[in-house]
């Protein structure tokens, strides 16, 4: 069985596609905790200590010495009637350091809501977490009224989105062999067909500059990556509903366009931004 990547010692990837270096070991006690912080989901509730050990890999006792420290230290709640932990309020509060602090997402923000005002459709933005790809921002004005639980902060496997294909196939080979070795243990009867996904979206991005997924009943979703000039790479995607084969098509390539100019408007905002305000 593949090691869980959370607490593997490695992530598979860093958010630049390149793997974090350095010179002193870490510390494996804040893997372990990190990753008791990581097994949280949008949409879940609380969490036992038996709930914590299936989804992080560790021996049950560990994870008590580790979630009693979260406790302490003001990461975790206990709730003694459920016995289970839920993520305290300095949670919300990192979150929201961060999305204030990535100039990226500050900048590309009114470029999609913009665009998705302008041809009511949804626009996201996302980023690489371990296997999943995370939603920085997620504008949605597109008139199928379908898929309004997607925010910011939601995460979906790479290997099912049009997002998770295109940042996939903008890795290096050997940062996507080591993605891949924690991705396709998933599907021991269909590993092929995840790979033929990820090729047929490689062929989409070779020719077109995006790839094309139909993730959902009646949604499409077309991405494409950014990169910053930092090399880190975000994917970006334009998502409308359809039903009609012979419509959607024509609407592909119409959004197609659309997807691709605002790409450029945002890539050629952040090389702006870094000229006048370099780091």
């Amino acid at each position: 069985m593949t090691s869980n990547p959370m607490i593997c010692g490695k992530t598979p990837f860093a958010v630049t596609g390149c793997p974090f270096t350095r010179v002193t070991p870490g510390s494996r006690s804040l893997e372990r905790g990190l990753a008791i912080l990581r097994a949280f989901r949008h949409g879940g509730s609380a969490l036992t200590n038996a709930d914590l050990a299936e989804r992080v890999g560790l021996p049950r006792p560990t994870i008590s010495r580790l979630t009693h420290s979260l406790v302490d230290s003001g990461f975790l709640m206990f709730d003694p009637e459920l016995r289970a932990y839920r993520l305290a309020p300095v949670l919300l509060n990192l979150a929201l350091a961060y999305q204030e602090g990535l100039i990226e997402y500050q900048i590309a923000l009114p470029y999609m809501q913009a665009v998705a005002k302008r041809e009511e459709i949804n626009v996201g933005l996302a980023a690489p977490d371990l296997c999943d790809m995370v939603y920085l921002a997620s504008v949605r004005y597109g008139r199928g009224g379908v898929l309004r639980h997607i925010v910011p902060g939601s995460r979906r496997p790479m290997e099912t989105l049009s997002l998770g294909l295109c940042y996939l196939n903008a890795l290096d080979e050997s940062s996507l062999a080591r993605l891949l070795q924690y991705i396709l243990p998933k599907y021991p009867g269909t590993k092929d067909a995840v790979l033929f996904r990820i090729a047929r979206a490689r062929q989409d991005l070779n020719m077109l500059g995006y790839c094309v997924a139909d993730w959902h009943a009646g949604m499409i979703a077309i991405a494409t990556t950014l990169k910053t000039p930092g090399e880190a790479i975000y994917a970006l995607n334009i998502s409308f509903s359809s039903s009609d084969e012979l419509w959607a098509k024509d609407r592909i390539v119409h959004y197609g366009s659309v997807l691709m100019k605002l790409a450029e408007a945002i890539n050629e905002a952040w090389q702006n931004y870094q000229k006048e305000c370099p780091q």
